[in-house]
């Protein structure tokens, strides 16, 4: 199989954005990959990622693989979730405390307990078509509640108003507020929205 071929293979695969690692196991030897680099076929875009120039950049994308303890969350997370409209200007992301990130002043950066990082933790694809972990919705409108005062108050009111319009799921909602010690406030939410 010839170099240009296991390129289009790998690229389709990993829909443009793809490690070191991943060329090294198509075959790829340094030299080679040192030649598509320096003729602009591929981008190093951090530590060991690339970038095909036929593919948008995903940033989300590269946080995350620069980054195996990023979570998506807050504003960012509902937004991906379609409860906001409003595109973040900078991602928010949720990372254990203690974690030191890559990039962090690129980011809007909250931090959790090692024991509740993955409390809620989903895989979806986002708009470029990458898989990226995000907190799913329930975990989405606790943190949005725990976290008001870091939040746009727009978004905030637009977050929970969108999220209590469509299908609410009740005992998850409160069993995460219960681990993240804010059954009250969440509480005074759902009875809000829910006996206006």
């Amino acid at each position: 199989m010839n170099a240009e071929i296991k390129l289009n293979q790998l690229v389709k695969e990993h829909n443009g954005i793809f490690t070191y690692e991943d060329l090294i196991k198509y075959g790829f030897s340094r030299k080679q990959i040192k030649v598509l680099e320096n003729n602009g076929i591929i981008e190093r875009i951090g530590r060991g990622i690339y970038n095909h120039k036929d593919y948008l950049l995903d940033m989300m994308k590269v946080y995350q693989m620069e980054n195996k303890k990023l979570i998506y969350s807050n504003e960012t997370a509902a937004y991906i979730h379609d409860l906001t409209d409003r595109f973040p200007r900078s991602y928010s992301v949720t990372t254990e405390s203690g974690y030191h990130l890559r990039k962090a002043s690129e980011l809007k950066v909250y931090y959790i307990k090692k024991q509740l990082f993955q409390l809620g933790v989903v895989e979806i694809k986002n708009n470029s078509g990458n898989l990226i972990k995000v907190y799913d919705k329930e975990k989405t409108i606790c943190d949005i509640i725990k976290n008001k005062e870091r939040i746009e108050l727009q978004i905030y009111l637009e977050v929970i108003q969108n999220y209590f319009k469509g299908h609410v799921k009740l005992h998850k909602l409160s069993k995460y507020a219960k681990e993240l010690g804010i059954s009250n406030r969440v509480t005074d939410i759902v009875s809000l929205m829910m006996n206006p």
